[in-house]
């Protein structure tokens, strides 16, 4: 079992990379693989991984598969890492981050925005 975070980018559309105003941003996939874990703290991306120049600014999850159901993609920008948090019990029913080794993120697949720093 590979462990971690391992997952396969694609990007979507024709070009991959666009620039709203002067900033570079991309559409991609990112697809968790049938071996892949969650490592607490989060998935920290680089820009270049996903074919940009600049520091990401911040990554927005548009889309995902029903294998990511109940899981709630947030960008944390101190450090810089896309992290996936799950509902807590009725009593306590905040938002936990998925525990290290959780295999909740097999098989998923997000759709995000990646937007960089101007």
């Amino acid at each position: 079992m590979a462990g971690g975070f391992n997952p396969v980018l694609a990007g979507v559309g024709d070009n991959k990379i666009d620039v709203y105003g002067a900033t570079e941003v991309g559409i991609w996939t990112v697809a968790f693989t049938s071996t892949d874990t969650y490592t607490t703290g989060g998935w920290a991306p680089t820009a270049a991984q996903f074919g940009l120049s600049r520091p990401i600014l911040a990554i927005l999850v548009i889309a995902q598969n029903t294998a990511g159901a109940g899981i709630e993609w947030t960008w944390n920008s101190q450090t810089s890492k896309l992290q996936g948090f799950v509902t807590g019990t009725a009593a306590n029913a905040v938002l936990n981050e998925l525990g290290s080794a959780s295999t909740l993120i097999q098989s998923v697949t997000l759709t995000v925005l990646v937007i960089t720093q101007r």
